[in-house]
């Protein structure tokens, strides 16, 4: 991963002026501008759709790479009573969890340092892959289906298909000046379904079209999940 992504992240933190609210914690994971804007009513609607098709019930864990200041967890403990934990290298965003979610289980720490255990029912990662390389982005895979007991969800994935399209969207949204300065050596990896499915391929995956109303970015992303009771 880009040393200059690690830089752009760790500079956000909770200010002692926010009020620590799902809308708060969304804009500090970065869903607050140019083409990646959610708003509020759209981010609890992704999340409901996703913890819908996960299964998720009250009482179940649910762990998150890269989980920056927990807006998907918070959002997903807005709708149902459920154990939380998650990882993220940027200190400010994982206080910023930590004190949105007291009694959840926060990491500062690399996604490469994913422990396998303690399991939770679920693992999840939400628009982190395509940060990582494709080495990094396998081990981070396996790392999380160890840790998973029933299930794993990587969302909002750079989708190798539309790599011009969603570049030149990207930069439309900006003035050239400000793409210039927003992405200058900052790099985006692209993914194919196929890739995932290649790298647990004795499990059932289903892949599917991003699935956040509203969201400039949808058309060219998607999102995997793997279950471990579709087995054979």
């Amino acid at each position: 991963m880009s040393n200059l992504w690690q830089q752009i992240w760790e500079k956000r933190s909770l200010q002692p002026q926010h009020a620590i609210t799902l809308e708060t914690l969304i804009s500090l994971d970065g869903f607050d501008s140019g083409a990646g804007k959610i708003n509020l009513a759209d981010w609890q609607e992704y999340t409901r759709r996703i913890s819908e098709k996960l299964g998720l019930k009250a009482g179940d864990s649910v762990f998150e790479v890269g989980c920056g200041a927990g807006a998907f967890l918070f959002a997903l403990r807005e709708q149902m009573a459920l154990q939380v934990g998650g990882l993220d290298y940027a200190a400010g965003l994982i206080d910023a969890a930590q004190q949105a979610m007291p009694d959840g289980e926060f990491l500062v720490q690399g996604a490469q340092s994913l422990a396998t255990e303690p399991a939770y029912d679920f693992v999840i990662a939400n628009s982190v892959f395509h940060y990582f390389d494709e080495a990094t982005a396998a081990q981070v895979l396996q790392a999380m289906w160890k840790k998973a007991r029933h299930g794993i969800a990587i969302l909002d994935i750079p989708h190798a298909a539309t790599r011009d399209a969603c570049e030149r969207a990207r930069r439309d949204a900006l003035s050239q000046a400000e793409y210039e300065e927003k992405y200058k050596g900052l790099h985006h990896t692209y993914f194919t379904p196929e890739w995932f499915a290649q790298q647990l391929p004795q499990w059932p995956q289903q892949a599917f079209e991003s699935c956040v109303p509203n969201y400039a970015q949808s058309q060219f992303r998607f999102s995997v999940i793997f279950s471990k009771h579709l087995h054979g």
